[in-house]
């Protein structure tokens, strides 16, 4: 597997490491679901229904925190199960995803984006995310 979780008390911190950008962001969105779902993503029926999600203006860890922002955004209101991305497309300073959508919704747990860093190394790009569970109001 491309990535980890580590969960604390308070925080889930997902850390990636694949051999390009792209599959970089494919294994960190797949290791969010993971985790607002609290364990691989349960099986479900695809009807075809995908959600893209997206960010733009900004550098690789910029890039990554918002998509990983518009991922949680779509967890928690679209009304069916998602999945990693099957299809990703980069543009300059832009990323989309379409995450595939399975019925029925499992439950999944509220999270938010704290920080994300993308480090590019020879032959390998990894990077590290933060999620934290809201403080109840």
């Amino acid at each position: 597997m491309p990535y980890e979780l580590k969960e604390g008390p308070e925080a889930i911190e997902l850390s990636v490491s694949a051999p390009t950008r792209e599959e970089l962001f494919r294994a960190a969105l797949a290791g969010v679901l993971e985790a607002c779902y609290g364990a691989a993503v349960p099986e479900g029926t695809y009807e075809g229904r995908v959600v893209p999600v997206q960010a733009a203006g900004g550098d690789d860890d910029v890039l990554l925190a918002d998509l990983v922002d518009d991922t949680l955004r779509a967890v928690k209101e679209e009304p069916g199960t998602l999945r990693p991305p099957r299809w990703l497309a980069f543009d300059v300073r832009r990323v989309t995803a379409n995450l595939p959508v399975d019925t029925p919704k499992a439950a999944s747990r509220e999270l938010e984006v704290a920080s994300a860093e993308v480090v590019s190394g020879e032959g390998c790009v990894s990077a590290r995310v933060e999620l934290l569970r809201p403080v109840p109001s």
